[in-house]
C-alpha cells in the first residue's frame, strides 16, 4: 500500500502526460473520470486503498472538470466533483479529520460533494462534510468549513457569503488536452 501510495503520489504526479496520468488514476486506483476530465501535474490523492477507493467509488470527477496543479484530493470518506469544475492550483479538499476530544486519535471522514460549475481558488481548503451548491465560487485562501448554497460566492477564513452569481453557469470547459503539459 505505501509503495503504490509513493508511485501515486510521487513519480505518476509528475509524469508530463494527462493519457498515463489518467490511465494510472483509472486503473490502478479506480479513480472515475469523466470524458473530458482533466487531473494536472502534482496532484496528490490520500486514499485508504485502491479497492476500497474501486468498490466505493470513493473518487469521481465529473466530464470536463479540472483539478489544477498541486491540489490535494483527499477521498478517503468520498469525493465527488460535478460536471465543468474548475479547481485551481494548490486547493486542498479534505474528507477526513480527527476529532479533537478523541483520545484515540481516531480519523473520522465526511463525504465531500462539489455540484456542477463551481469555481474554487487558489488555495482555498474544502473541509469534510461540505457540500458546494451548483454554480458556487470560493474565493482564493479560503476554509469552507459548512455548506456553501448554489449561485453563493464565499470567501474568509472561515468562509462567508461575500456574493451572488446572478444566474446559473451554463459553459463547458474545454475538452482537448495537450500530449504533454
Amino acid at each position: 500500500m505505501r509503495l503504490l501510495s509513493f508511485i501515486t503520489n510521487y513519480v505518476i504526479s509528475h509524469v508530463p502526460s494527462y493519457s498515463i496520468r489518467h490511465a494510472w488514476y483509472r486503473r490502478v486506483l479506480g479513480v472515475q473520470l469523466g470524458r473530458g476530465a482533466g487531473v494536472h501535474l502534482g496532484c496528490y490523492v490520500w486514499y485508504f486503498g485502491p479497492s476500497k477507493l474501486r468498490r466505493e467509488r470513493l473518487l469521481q470527477i465529473g466530464e470536463r472538470s479540472r483539478i489544477n496543479r498541486d491540489c490535494c484530493l483527499d477521498a478517503r470518506g468520498g469525493l465527488w466533483i460535478g460536471r465543468d469544475v474548475s479547481v485551481s492550483p494548490g486547493v486542498t479538499i479534505l474528507t477526513a479529520e480527527h476529532p479533537p476530544d478523541d483520545e484515540e486519535f481516531r480519523v473520522e471522514t465526511g463525504p465531500v460533494r462539489i455540484e456542477d460549475h463551481v469555481f474554487i481558488g487558489t488555495r482555498a481548503i474544502i473541509l469534510p462534510g461540505v457540500t458546494v451548491g451548483a454554480g458556487a465560487m470560493v474565493a482564493a485562501g479560503s476554509v469552507v468549513t459548512r455548506d456553501v448554497p448554489a449561485l453563493s460566492i464565499v470567501g474568509g477564513v472561515p468562509a462567508r457569503p461575500i456574493g451572488r452569481r446572478k444566474r446559473m453557469p451554463s459553459y463547458r470547459l474545454e475538452e482537448p488536452f495537450p500530449r504533454f503539459e
